[in-house]
């Protein structure tokens, strides 16, 4: 993947963070913490479509019936969107979900999750003993045509999903504003605050979400729905998504099947110090609470908003993980919380309020700021955290966890000069 032809993201309207003077600093040095703009990055390690379809079903083959491989759903272009079964939906078990890549450059999530399968299928004594009593599933790429994205010729991981707003096809005036979280196809350049045109419309997905599961853009009064996508004061992201794509919806009817009582949503984002005393690169940054206000349907005036014991379960798992990769003064210690956000239109701001605990795991680096870099690194601390709140969640330790130490985790912090800092 190379630099290509690029727009200045000011002439799109958008705030530029630092200059580009500022990534020329000393941790921006060659195959430092993050590429160069002329560097080439390398993606030999990532998996295609292809390639995890096959190795989802090896998995499966090799399980000796632990795991159910089934398809949830299709993408937009109709490439399925895989679930991982450990276990079925089981009152008497606790049950965790596990996704990744809902955005398609975000990668490593991907790659850790399939790593986990194979170790829940080693025999390991104490792996078979969670998985007695906790179900897991697992929808390890939740945007496959963002991620198989080609731009003149080259393989290049976009965020958004392929999809083209069509408000006619709605029963809507075609004049109708589209979800704000839709791009015509501008993505972020290599290691610059610069953003290119690739042309291929889609859709943010971790905006796509609605707290009312059984929302339907198809159903809802039309002459509501134009008003509402015309007004910019609700068409943001404070508000909720429209759930217009087929990635959308087919997660949230997992959701609605398996009612989990804990998912966890692993993602990508910029480069953090740790604090002003401690300059340690963070591997991850996470998060329990996606959302912080209750919030009022515009369609149905229904009303959502986080239970007590749902914040505190989502605050303990958190602990929990962080907790897990405390081994010193390492790399794997380096850990943050992520900033503080309210988004009922994402994933786990809707799952969240809809009565299940939630923790967001955000690894350090955008797949155009560095490629595969520290993967085995990076995969670990995703893996380590998540392993912990399994067994804990299994032997009923996780009761034992203060929640109050989640304030403790140390703040959003140290931003590093890199642009690619959203979540």
């Amino acid at each position: 993947m190379k630099k290509r032809a690029s727009i200045v993201a000011a002439s799109l309207g958008i705030a530029l963070i630092s200059s580009q003077t500022t990534l020329a600093d000393t941790q921006s040095k060659p195959n430092g913490p993050y590429v160069e703009v002329e560097q080439n990055l390398s993606l030999s390690s990532v998996m295609t479509n292809e390639e995890l379809e096959k190795k989802l079903q090896k998995i499966e083959e090799s399980s000796q019936g632990k795991m159910q491989l089934d398809v949830a759903g299709y993408s937009n272009e109709g490439t399925p969107l895989y679930l991982a079964k450990y276990g079925e939906n089981e009152p008497e078990k606790k049950r965790v979900l596990i996704y990744t890549q809902i955005h398609g450059n975000e990668v490593l999530g991907t790659e850790a999750a399939m790593e986990m399968m194979q170790k829940f299928n080693s025999g390991d004594k104490d792996i078979d003993e969670m998985l007695e009593e906790v179900s897991v599933w697992i929808m390890p790429r939740l945007n496959p045509d963002g991620t198989m994205t080609q731009i003149e010729g080259d393989w290049n991981p976009v965020r958004y999903n392929h999809q083209t707003w069509n408000p006619e096809e709605y029963d809507l005036p075609a004049e109708t504003e589209a979800p704000w979280y839709y791009t015509l196809g501008y993505e972020r350049e290599q290691a610059t605050n610069e953003r290119f045109y690739y042309g291929i419309p889609g859709y943010d997905l971790n905006r796509d979400f609605s707290p009312n599961y059984n929302f339907d853009i198809n159903e809802v009064d039309k002459e509501k729905l134009a008003e509402v996508l015309n007004d910019e004061s609700k068409n943001n992201r404070y508000n909720t998504g429209y759930v217009v794509s087929p990635e959308a919806k087919a997660i949230t009817n997992v959701v609605k099947e398996f009612n989990p009582d804990v998912a966890i949503d692993v993602h990508h984002r910029g480069f953090n110090y740790l604090s002003e005393e401690d300059n340690r690169s963070v591997a991850i940054s996470v998060l329990g609470m996606f959302t912080t206000q209750p919030y009022t349907d515009p369609f149905t005036g229904e009303k959502y908003e986080i239970e007590e014991d749902v914040e505190k379960l989502s605050k303990q798992i958190t602990v929990a993980g962080y907790q897990s990769l405390q081994r010193g003064f390492s790399s794997f210690g380096a850990i943050q919380q992520y900033p503080q956000v309210n988004y009922p239109g994402s994933g786990l701001g809707a799952i969240q309020l809809n009565g299940t605990a939630t923790m967001l795991i955000e690894v350090k680096g955008q797949t155009q700021t560095l490629g595969q870099k520290q993967n085995g690194m990076l995969k670990q601390t995703v893996k380590t955290p998540i392993y912990d709140i399994l067994s804990k969640l299994a032997d009923g330790s996780i009761e034992d966890v203060d929640a109050n130490l989640y304030d403790e985790i140390p703040p959003a912090h140290g931003w590093m000069g890199d642009p690619s800092t959203r979540y």
